[in-house]
């Protein structure tokens, strides 16, 4: 066996925990904790990842991802040379999936170490790599939409400074508990009408009711919502109950519901008419090797795929951006404007600009 055929070995050094700062979601103080890795080829390449929970919402802790990570320090990870792409990652991370399958963050970091080292190696950026490795695809433009601040003042004026800059699709979240029926009706109604004064016809808004919906009033909620210029309605109704939803007068994308591979599955195989007409792909959540799975099979099926950041840090934040550039098909305006848990300074921009450094392009922390 020639030396090329050989597997690439790489090491994994302990792990580090650090201090990742407050954010606040949907008013909650949320404490993070990262979990910080580095993989070395031993000849001078290094690829970072970063597990970085999110309490309250990823389905492990820090604590988690520390211990499994930990575990994995003294093994040595064979990267396949007859694969390529996202196949050489799986392929990778395969021996170690009963253990990774309890901790999905530090799957992420593992992920995201992979596509750094790899793409750095080849001297191409992580998109770049993830798009030559299937089918050699050209990287996709992809807009990006706004998330609207929680409090109705910040709503509007975000709007309009959005609208103004050229986003086309800006996302508000619905159904709280500290608005009325009323007050969601004004606020719908104040924000179209800034994005309209700033883009004349330009703007469709994009609901997130985080599975917070009831049952028995959401047609009618949903048939006035859609005066306002709707695209669709994320999440209306938490887990299992969206398999029984009827038609809606909203289109609508399936989002924490997709944790779930078997209800993933139930999602996909409903008739068009009552299924998702878009899949909503978190990458540090669900995975980028299971986001890359549901984009196919969301293209397969003609069904939009639109790719969000978790809140992530900036190895998280830029493999998504990868990601989303590398897709099979052109994705919806896509949540990945940057937001505050980043420590670089991302200039917000409609469109993801096209990526020029190597790897995923974050510098080491040392």
């Amino acid at each position: 066996m020639t030396t090329s055929a050989l597997p690439l070995r790489l090491s994994l050094e302990a792990p580090r925990r650090l201090a990742a700062g407050t954010l606040f979601v949907r008013g909650t103080p949320r404490l993070r904790e990262a979990v910080r890795i580095r993989l070395h080829d031993g000849q001078g390449t290094t690829g970072l990842g970063e597990a970085l929970p999110l309490p309250g919402y990823s389905r492990d802790d820090a604590d988690t991802a520390f211990a499994v990570l930990t575990e994995l320090a003294d093994k040595t990870l064979e990267v396949p040379r007859e694969a390529s792409g996202i196949a050489q990652i799986a392929a990778t991370l395969a021996p170690f999936d009963a253990a990774l399958v309890r901790a999905p963050s530090a799957r992420f970091a593992l992920e995201c170490a992979l596509l750094d080292l790899l793409s750095r190696r080849a001297g191409q950026s992580a998109a770049a790599w993830l798009a030559k490795g299937r089918q050699s695809r050209a990287l996709q433009p992809v807009a990006v939409s706004v998330l609207l601040p929680d409090d109705e003042a910040g709503a509007v004026a975000t709007a309009a400074q959005a609208a103004a800059r050229g986003h086309t699709v800006l996302k508000l979240k619905v159904a709280r508990a500290d608005r009325s029926a009323a007050q969601e009706m004004a606020l719908l109604g104040a924000v179209r009408a800034a994005a309209d004064a700033a883009a004349p016809g330009a703007v469709r808004l994009r609901l997130d009711a985080n599975g917070e919906m009831d049952p028995a009033t959401l047609q009618q909620r949903l048939a006035a919502w859609s005066t306002f210029g709707i695209e669709l309605i994320e999440e209306p109704l938490a887990g299992d109950a969206l398999l029984a939803l009827p038609a809606l007068p909203l289109p609508w994308a399936a989002d924490e519901s997709l944790a779930d591979p078997t209800r993933t599955a139930a999602l996909l195989a409903l008739p068009r008419y009552r299924g998702p007409a878009a899949l909503v792909l978190k990458p540090a959540m669900l995975g980028l090797l299971r986001c890359f799975g549901l984009a196919e099979a969301a293209a397969a099926r003609r069904l939009g795929v639109i790719v969000t950041h978790s809140l992530d840090g900036d190895l998280g934040f830029a493999a998504a951006c990868a990601l989303a550039q590398a897709l099979p098909q052109p994705p919806w305006p896509c949540g990945l404007a940057p937001h505050a848990g980043l420590r670089r300074t991302v200039a917000p921009q409609a469109w993801l600009p096209v990526p020029t450094g190597l790897g995923l392009g974050v510098p080491d922390w040392d």
